[in-house]
């Protein structure tokens, strides 16, 4: 029987040796293969749909009077099962607090993501979806980390090919990347997203400059935004709010092509500890796991709080529930079982199995649509030995700086951001690396899209759309954020929010108006 195939994102095998293993060992060797990918496999009677373990390349389905309707696309779900559209409220509160959902939710009520490392599959109308989560299948045991620079040092040399571009800011995820190609002899060119002589422009043209690279610092301009906002809102499936749509636009300006690989440092921060790295202070609060994890996040989400409580009595009765004093507190309960119940790795699972395949998920289809994106840090080897390494190389970005002193300490002579040594990084984070006094910070990356919501045509354009979005705000809050953020508060968080669902639904209006 001939089977079809459909390959999103890149893998080792091409179509005509997936579907030769998959005819000889099944899907379940199709798990696991070098790469990220998401593969889908059907004929007239049964379909499979193979995740990599990660699962960045993500995909939805839902069952419908047994019916299988599947793609990476909601739109196309929409129009071809003729679902009605209802929003999944704890999707719309993840994403209105988080910037991301999780879990392996839509907004939609009744379309699910296939998780990560699944193999699902549907024949004579019954669903069967077997799902593995990568880090349960690492074997413990102690690591090395120049084990783990041998195997991001192989992912940067297999995928490079002969022209390769870098999503280049100076900071330690793509400067690990640089330090990477420049050892093996490979001289990329740097893109660079403009922010008004930020730090990562400042620093990336010193870099270029120092080591001959061609680098294009690429701008933006509002108009920009409503070029792309369909494609943009359909590609995320409404999931990516406004702020972060530069993705899509500035490589999208580049030309890169699909032929040149585009190397982005997306899973980076699972050697890291980002938000969480206080040093012996996180150690400490790691001692008491769980009231730490709930008194975080219960403290980030009222201090990055989208709406003013006086605005939550304009939102639709099930969204405020969601926002609301409970509805913070019952999602800080939530993220401790999403991070297993530790802090310190609890935090590095919560970014492969949450932040990775859902926020990060959205930027790399946005890369994906003019570019051909590649992580090394999604080499299943590199997460392997990184998992096993000890916290004292996250603190401080430690195996960041081993893995650039090892590979190219040239590197080290360039600023790093908030760093405690002026004009350079340093090998190894000092003591107090985490505390602000005696931090260096050059210059500062600005929010350039503040001043872009004070625009006359994105107040037309929201005041004309406002009815899109009235089965979840009243049209009063959002004219009343508008003229807070004309009047010089800064709400580009709400606006950006407002304008990623006006956008959204103008795209599910679409759907259900061809399908009908």
């Amino acid at each position: 029987m001939n089977q079809e195939i459909r390959i999103l994102g890149y893998c080792e095998l091409g179509e005509s040796e997936i579907l030769a293993k998959f005819d000889a060992e099944g899907a379940e060797s199709l798990r696991n293969l070098r790469g990220e990918y998401t593969l889908v496999i059907e004929n007239s009677d049964e379909t499979y749909v193979i995740v990599s373990p990660v699962g960045t390349l993500h995909y939805y389905y839902t069952v419908r009077n047994g019916k299988l309707y599947h793609s990476d696309k909601l739109v196309e779900i929409i129009g071809q099962s003729g679902l009605a559209w209802e929003w999944d409220w704890r999707a719309m509160g993840d994403l209105c607090q988080l910037e991301h959902v999780m879990e392996n939710l839509s907004l939609h009520r009744h379309i699910k993501k296939v998780p990560p490392g699944s193999v699902l599959n549907f024949k004579d109308g019954k669903l069967a979806l077997e799902s593995r989560q990568w880090v349960d299948s690492i074997e413990l045991g102690k690591s090395d980390p120049e084990e783990a620079l041998n195997a991001l040092n192989d992912e940067v040399a297999y995928w490079a090919g002969n022209n390769p571009f870098i999503s280049f800011s100076g900071g330690f995820d793509t400067r690990v990347i640089l330090s990477s190609l420049l050892k093996q002899g490979i001289k990329p060119n740097l893109i660079t997203r403009d922010s008004h002589n930020s730090f990562d422009v400042m620093i990336s043209r010193q870099i270029a400059s120092k080591f001959g690279l061609k680098h294009d610092v690429i701008n933006m301009d509002l108009d920009d935004f409503f070029t792309h906002a369909s494609d943009i809102s359909v590609l995320t499936n409404g999931s990516m709010t406004a702020r972060h749509w530069h993705t899509y636009i500035y490589p999208h300006k580049t030309g890169i092509g699909k032929e040149n690989t585009f190397y982005v440092g997306t899973l980076g921060e699972f050697a890291r500890l980002a938000f969480l790295d206080k040093g012996f202070l996180s150690k400490m609060a790691a001692v008491f796991p769980e009231q730490a994890i709930y008194k975080f996040w219960k403290k980030k989400l009222r201090r990055n709080c989208t709406f003013t409580d006086e605005e939550l009595k304009g939102l639709a009765p099930e969204f405020r529930a969601q926002l609301d004093d409970s509805g913070r507190n019952e999602r800080s309960r939530r993220l401790i079982k999403l991070f297993h119940h530790d802090l310190l790795s609890g935090f590095a699972r919560w970014v492969i199995e949450q932040r990775v395949p859902n926020f990060n998920a959205n930027g790399v289809k946005m890369y994906l649509a003019s570019t051909n994106w590649v992580s090394p840090f999604h080499s299943r080897e590199w997460i392997n030995q990184i998992w096993r390494l000890g916290d004292k190389w996250k603190f401080g970005s430690n195996w960041h700086r081993y893995a650039i002193e090892k590979n190219f300490p040239e590197l080290l002579a360039f600023q790093e951001k908030k760093g405690a040594a002026k004009g350079r990084m340093l090998p190894r984070a000092p003591l107090f690396y985490w505390w602000p006094i005696g931090q260096y910070a050059t210059s500062r990356n600005e929010n350039v899209s503040e001043n872009w919501y004070r625009s006359d045509k994105i107040s037309e354009f929201m005041i004309e759309n406002i009815d899109e979005i009235g089965d979840i705000i009243k049209p009063g809050t959002i004219r009343s954020i508008l003229a807070s953020h004309l009047a010089g508060t800064d709400r580009t968080r709400a606006l950006a929010f407002l304008l990623a669902m006006i956008s959204w639904k103008l795209e599910v209006k679409k759907a259900i108006a061809i399908a009908n």
